[in-house]
């Protein structure tokens, strides 16, 4: 069978790529467009559209219109779908080419609308996660959901393990969405009274707030964190550490310190801290700028027992 090669992707993040891979693989793919200044994902793309043989554009937010354009003039283009892409796609161009544009959110609409929802479904606890491919229109992340797929959310996931597990995710859904699409589905409204939206992460939604979180909440906001911030932020005597993996204590102690308290720290029983509503974490790894480092070795720089992580 002859490829058709109707698909343009605009993306910008390494969660596109089983998709691509994919829809090159149902013959569908037709264009990559990255922006231009997004190094890591250029790498990739070049090389895998030399060998699959697609065209490859580098798109620049200045000249996004005209870039559109020229897209939109192939012929055999039917769709163009957005992956992470950071760019809004302007009104007037959706409006003349209806039914072509759909985005794929990694996260669950409504309720997770905005810039970044693997951080807000991990730090916020959700029991479930997904995509939801919706139509793309004036207001971001409030088009039409054509197809929603969800998978459950284990509390000890990270940011970069469930970006995986939502990139092969969106892949294996791709057969049911070209099928829904070929059938003019034109999908279902969002319930508005279920939304949700969140601003991208500001330095207080990746800072521990000892006096208020307790072990879990704390374990949720790392591995949230991990690894695009290389952690959550933390301070002890003008120190910035990020903590980078923490996990449940085995046997909880009973404590009267106050939340921010080192309770252990050494080399058998690694570093224990004291949190919020008496709950306790291991503090497993942790990143200063003299680099990554196992918790207890926090040690070298004098931290003792007793001692207090402060909030930001």
């Amino acid at each position: 069978m002859n490829p058709i090669r109707d698909i343009v992707i605009l993306c910008n993040n390494r969660m596109a790529f089983p998709a691509i891979q994919t829809l090159h693989s149902l013959g569908r793919l037709h264009t990559i467009a990255v922006p231009a200044e997004n190094e890591d994902v250029k790498a990739f793309c070049s090389v895998f559209a030399t060998k699959a043989g697609v065209n490859l554009i580098w798109m620049e937010k200045a000249k996004l219109n005209i870039q559109l354009q020229e897209i939109l003039r192939i012929s055999s283009l039917k769709y163009v779908f957005t992956m992470t892409f950071p760019w809004k796609i302007p009104g007037e161009i959706i409006e003349k080419h209806p039914n072509m544009f759909y985005n794929f959110h990694y996260g669950l609409l409504p309720e997770m609308r905005g810039a970044d929802p693997v951080f807000e479904s991990i730090r916020k606890q959700k029991q479930e996660t997904g995509i939801s491919v919706h139509a793309i229109e004036k207001e971001i992340d409030k088009g039409k959901i054509i197809l929603k797929k969800t998978m459950p959310l284990h509390t000890d996931l990270t940011h970069g393990m469930l970006c995986t597990s939502l990139s092969y995710l969106a892949s294996y859904i791709l057969p049911e969405l070209l099928t829904l699409l070929s059938m003019n589905d034109k999908g279902v409204l969002q319930d508005e009274n279920l939304a949700a939206y969140y601003k991208k992460p500001t330095i207080s939604d990746v800072s521990i707030q000892w006096e208020k979180q307790d072990s879990k909440s704390i374990q949720a906001l790392v591995n949230a964190c991990n690894p695009w911030n290389k952690g959550a932020y933390t301070q002890w005597n003008g120190l910035n550490i990020r903590l980078l993996e923490v996990s449940q204590t085995n046997s909880p102690l009973s404590s009267t310190k106050p939340p921010g308290t080192i309770l252990e720290i050494d080399e058998n029983k690694g570093l224990i801290i004291q949190c919020y509503n008496n709950t306790q974490l291991r503090i497993n790894t942790v990143y200063t700028e003299e680099g990554f480092m196992s918790g207890h070795k926090l040690l070298a720089f004098g931290i003792k027992n007793g001692e207090q992580f402060a909030s930001l």
